[in-house]
């Protein structure tokens, strides 16, 4: 069993914490929306591209930690066989490869459209999000 220090899971629920702070910090108020200028846009868009492309090469690793684990017959079942749920698994990571690449490309293309805009209504120094 892996220890907290090396379990390998620990990084993407902390990038899942991190979207739904993220999450939290943009809802839009009764002032405005939650983001207030378009290079915040830009730059969050490139942001999460980058986590959306790194996500086909994490699922890939996990279908083949799953398939030698299956391979070497160390996996068991509560219920139905290990092969039936390994192999659902594998194909669901599979599809989510190929999800995650298109993903990526429409981030891609919202981050290249966002990139010539620029903000001219009124700024307020204080705020957090220039």
């Amino acid at each position: 069993m892996a220890t907290r220090n090396t379990d390998p899971a620990r990084h993407p629920s902390k990038a899942a914490d991190a979207v739904r702070v993220f999450n939290h910090a943009t809802l839009p108020t009764r002032t405005g929306p939650g983001i207030a200028y378009p290079g915040t846009v830009y730059n969050t868009i490139g942001s999460f591209a980058s986590l959306a492309h790194r996500l086909p090469q994490a699922f890939d690793q996990i279908a083949i930690a799953l398939a030698d684990l299956h391979k070497a017959g160390h996996l068991t079942a509560d219920h139905g066989t290990p092969t039936q749920h390994a192999t659902t698994a594998v194909a669901a990571l599979r599809e989510a490869e190929r999800l995650a690449a298109a993903l990526t490309d429409a981030l891609e293309r919202a981050h290249n459209a966002s990139s010539p805009l620029g903000y001219c209504g009124p700024m307020d120094d204080s705020d957090d999000d220039l």
